[in-house]
Order: structure tokens, then C-alpha cells, then sequence
């Protein structure tokens, strides 16, 4: 059995790189006010975005939809298959 390698995408905020569970975890914490809005935040790709007061982004960062496409096809895949 081959296993389908994903590298996961990591995050610049300052000079920590933060995988997508820390960077997911940073912006509730934001959006409770233990972290103060307005942090910037860098993909891979040098995209920067703001982490606003709610928790969301300024912009879109690549690397963000991956889980949601691999859970999207996975929901596509047992629907076309009745299960």
C-alpha cells in the first residue's frame, strides 16, 4: 500500500512558524480577546493577511482549504457511493 504524502502548510507570525493547528488556534484566541487583533500573519507564498478582531482573516492564505477540500471529497466520494 503507497501512502498520498500532503506537506502541511506552516505560517509565519513573527519569527515563529507555526503549523495550521497552532495558526487555527491563534485565530480563537484572537476572536476571545486573549491575543490582540491585527497580527499579520505570512503563508508559503508570501501572502499577508491580518488576523481581525473576530478571528478571520484580512485576505485568503494558501495552504487554509486543504483539510476542507480533502473532507469535501471524502463527503462527494460517500455520497456517490450511497453510503
Amino acid at each position: 500500500m503507497e501512502i498520498t504524502r500532503v506537506k502541511a502548510p506552516k505560517f509565519r507570525v513573527g519569527r515563529y512558524i507555526l503549523n495550521e493547528y497552532e495558526f487555527r488556534t491563534l485565530q480563537v484566541e484572537v476572536a476571545k480577546g486573549i491575543k490582540p487583533t491585527g497580527i499579520k500573519v505570512k503563508d508559503y507564498e508570501g501572502n499577508v493577511a491580518l488576523i481581525l478582531k473576530s478571528g478571520s482573516l484580512s485576505r485568503s492564505l494558501k495552504g487554509l482549504s486543504i483539510s476542507g477540500e480533502i473532507t469535501y471529497q471524502l463527503l462527494l466520494t460517500n455520497r456517490n457511493k450511497g453510503e
